[in-house]
């Protein structure tokens, strides 16, 4: 075969880098659509007056608080990224792979799906010789440190709630399910892992889907199960390499806390700034069952799913439904809307190096 999957996966992420301005506007118009929809409903059923209120007279340290939380969530995403590379033999620059993650994460925020993100990481690694299979398993294992990460600060926000004794009017259903569907998935996950024939089949699978696509354009099959075969060994190569470095596989799990707890604290400035003093221990609860129910939303980056979430769970807790909302927008102003053009403008910078 002239091309390998290696090659279609990135003659596929190229076009999904570098979408056509028309297409680029008519997402962004999308979603700031859902964005103006999300937040007139929020304000209107807090208050509008209050509400804005409350967000033109926010506190200017702790907003740059917020930013400055916000900035070393993308540092540890950056330095648990460039670790796991280095489990597999590869050193990027701290400076290229902080661009490839802020760029990957605000293609995520404006197409569905997160596809977008993955493609441009993995373009980025493409070009400096990493494997389609390899870099499956860095995603994977990023993955499911941070799955980790995620649980054990819902375990520590949960842990605190309880001994302050502020739980009395939470909703311990929502609670109960999110612990079942963490559970599920987790076991789930480890069941498909383990059995590689049903990865390889899986592997398949999927090029095989593609191949009928890509097929009909180039009027030509460019599908090889050896190389499905070669794609999987890099995978499962990649794992044992991991499993041989548990320094670099804590230091990245530590790194996943840190992203994680970063938002966290960004969401705990965001109610300081509007004058309310937020228990830690209820902020961090409240973010990670808002994240993770939020994770399930085929919408660009949770649009409006993700401020619902936040705002029922803040005030699930008793907090004003004001400052709930107030809270909420000017969390998701500084995580959400802020890093997109910076994004925009790393990922034509990387495009203008040739670096993805």
């Amino acid at each position: 075969m002239s091309e390998s999957v290696d090659q279609l996966v990135v003659s596929k992420a190229t076009p999904s880098t570098a979408p056509p301005r028309r297409q680029e506007r008519r997402w962004i118009f999308v979603l700031l659509l859902l964005g103006l929809a999300s937040t007139i409903i929020l304000t209107t059923l807090a208050g509008n007056a209050q509400t804005f209120a409350l967000l033109f007279n926010a506190n200017l340290v702790f907003v740059l608080c917020i930013v400055a939380a916000q900035t070393l969530r993308y540092v540890a995403m950056t330095i648990s990224t460039r670790v796991l590379a280095e489990i597999v033999g590869m050193r990027v620059p701290f400076s290229q792979m902080f661009q490839v993650n802020v760029a990957a994460q605000a293609a995520n925020r404006t197409f569905v799906g997160g596809a977008a993100g993955v493609l441009i990481r993995f373009a980025y690694f493409f070009k400096r010789g990493m494997h389609s299979g390899t870099y499956g398993a860095v995603e994977g294992i990023e993955g499911g440190l941070g799955f980790l990460a995620t649980c054990s600060l819902f375990l520590v926000g949960l842990s605190i709630v309880l001994a302050s004794g502020a739980a009395s009017e939470f909703r311990w259903d929502v609670i109960g399910l999110v612990i079942l569907g963490a559970l599920v998935l987790a076991a789930a996950v480890i069941t498909i892992v383990r059995r590689r024939d049903w990865v390889e089949r899986a592997a398949d699978w999927i090029v095989r889907g593609v191949d009928r696509i890509v097929s009909r354009i180039l009027r030509r099959s460019i599908y090889d199960p050896a190389r499905v075969r070669g794609a999987v060994n890099d995978f499962y190569n990649a794992l044992e390499l991991a499993k041989r470095d548990p320094a670099r596989m804590f230091i990245s799990f530590l790194c996943c806390v840190g992203r994680l707890g970063c938002d966290a604290v960004a969401l705990y400035f965001a109610f300081h700034a509007l004058g309310y003093d937020a228990a830690p221990g209820q902020v961090l609860l409240i973010f990670v069952v808002s994240t993770s129910v939020s994770t399930i939303a085929a919408v660009p980056g949770q649009i409006g799913v993700m401020e619902g979430m936040l705002s029922l769970m803040s005030a699930a807790f008793g907090i004003p439904v004001p400052i709930a909302v107030g809270a909420t927008l000017l969390y998701r102003l500084v995580s959400f809307w802020l890093p997109i053009p910076f994004g925009y403008a790393f990922a034509w910078n990387l495009t203008r190096k040739g670096l993805v």
